[in-house]
């Protein structure tokens, strides 16, 4: 027998419309047997006893054998297709296919056929019936799968009148076969619903390792930071000495080397120092916090970041702006974590960053704006959920976004994403403002 379609392909256009046909009752096949519908009456057990005494033993052996090896690891299809190839080999003179509709996250309803026509009969999976998966075939038999909760279906054509025949053999089996259908679909789902949450768990266990090991790197680097800090005192105090004393001889070249010395040797005692204040743990009860001065810091720290990218930083703040009640620290690692992102998305030398503050009522917002490449409106909704990123594999962990929401929402604020036209990227804050 030859598989007229791949039961992995898309449906054929007659297909579909036989389909849809077939599901709004515009036109019905010859026969519609729904499984689940049978009622344990004196006909179900009638039929249960046909069973025993007209299908065939080997038949039924074989079925056994099918139910207790389905593919449920590789899917809804390969269920499907084992089933087919299973009532095919039985069924050698019969055509015999199944509609399977993917419910399963991301299948969208779609539908994919999987269907086998006796040997040299391939011209009768075309015809002029387009309410029929078998078309060319006089008679055509409909089981539907799950009582057509999910809109499957199992289908048996042939031109023998049998097929109409409730108690023929072949319908008998079918009508297994569509439990045993049912049966596989279902731990299909479970188990590509187990193996998603296996997989989640796994990424869980492998970003938390990470955290693990950069909470042991910031504690370190805020040990090595801390020991550099007496040293880069020295400096600035020495230019300080030094600088009186040129200035006081009039030497205009010495006093400006030490000038600069004394600049860079400050500017890095400053980022030393508040880069222990980010990697000391958060203070237990928030602070009054100047959110402009918490953006600035963060800025610094994003300095090497902010220069790689090529950006250029626009701040656009109030100039009357109430503190807020929170932690500085954990709020740092907000902006920080957004001009990051920021930069990655900007193009190369030509960035542009806006940082904008205003109040409103009791809300301070903050607005950060970039000329990245943006977001796409569908992912719009989607980029605070854990583990979420459009970033390519090894550049982001998908947790950044999720971290920052959750630290505002700690501090009573929140945050979204707009889409910036032509290009670009905007992240709304809100923190309530302090209460005096």
């Amino acid at each position: 027998m030859t598989r007229s379609s791949n039961p992995r392909d898309s449906i054929p256009q007659t297909t579909r419309d036989s389909q849809a046909l077939i599901s709004s009752g515009t036109q019905e096949p010859h026969d519609r047997v729904t499984v689940s519908s049978i009622p344990i009456s004196h006909e179900a057990k009638t039929l249960r006893r046909s069973v025993v005494l007209d299908v065939p033993a080997a038949w039924l052996d074989t079925l056994l054998i099918t139910s207790n090896t389905l593919p449920v690891e590789e899917g809804e299809a390969s269920v499907v297709d084992a089933i087919i190839d299973t009532l095919a080999a039985l069924l050698p003179d019969w055509g015999v296919g199944a509609c399977l509709v993917d419910t399963v996250a991301g299948g969208g309803g779609e539908q994919k056929v999987s269907k086998v026509v006796p040997p040299g009969e391939e011209h009768r999976s075309v015809g002029v019936d387009p309410a029929r998966l078998f078309p060319g075939y006089v008679h055509e038999r409909v089981y539907d799968v799950e009582g057509n909760a999910a809109g499957t279906t199992l289908h048996i054509a042939s031109d023998d009148p049998a097929t109409t025949d409730s108690r023929a053999p072949a319908n008998l089996l079918m009508l297994r076969a569509a439990q045993v259908m049912q049966r596989g679909l279902i731990q299909a789902r479970k188990y590509a619903i187990a193996e998603s949450a296996a997989s989640d768990l796994r990424k869980l266990n492998s970003h938390m390792v990470q955290a693990e090991k950069l909470a042991s790197l910031g504690q370190i680097a805020a040990g090595v930071v801390h020991e550099l800090n007496n040293p880069l005192t020295s400096i600035v105090a020495y230019t300080d000495y030094l600088s009186r004393r040129a200035q006081a001889r009039g030497d205009a070249d010495d006093l400006e080397r030490l000038r600069r010395v004394n600049e860079s040797a400050g500017r890095m005692l400053r980022f030393t120092r508040d880069l222990v204040t980010y990697a000391r743990p958060s203070s237990e009860s928030p602070v009054a916090v100047s959110v402009q001065t918490v953006v600035d810091r963060a800025l610094a720290f994003c300095e090497h970041v902010l220069d790689e990218a090529g950006a250029k930083v626009e701040r656009r703040y109030a100039a009357q702006l109430p503190e807020v009640e929170g932690m500085p620290e954990q709020l740092a690692q907000v902006f920080v974590n957004l001009v990051t992102n920021a930069c990655h998305a900007m193009p190369a030398g030509n960035g542009r960053l806006v940082v904008t503050t205003r109040v409103e009522g009791g809300t301070v917002f903050v607005l950060v704006e970039d000329n990245g490449h943006g977001i796409s409106r569908e992912n719009l909704p989607h980029v605070f959920a854990p583990f979420f990123t459009t970033k390519t594999d090894g550049k982001g962990t998908g947790l950044g976004l999720s971290i920052v929401k959750n630290i505002l929402e700690g501090h009573g604020g929140d945050i979204h994403a707009e889409a910036v036209t032509p290009t670009g990227t905007r992240f709304v804050l809100k923190i309530p403002a302090r209460v005096r």
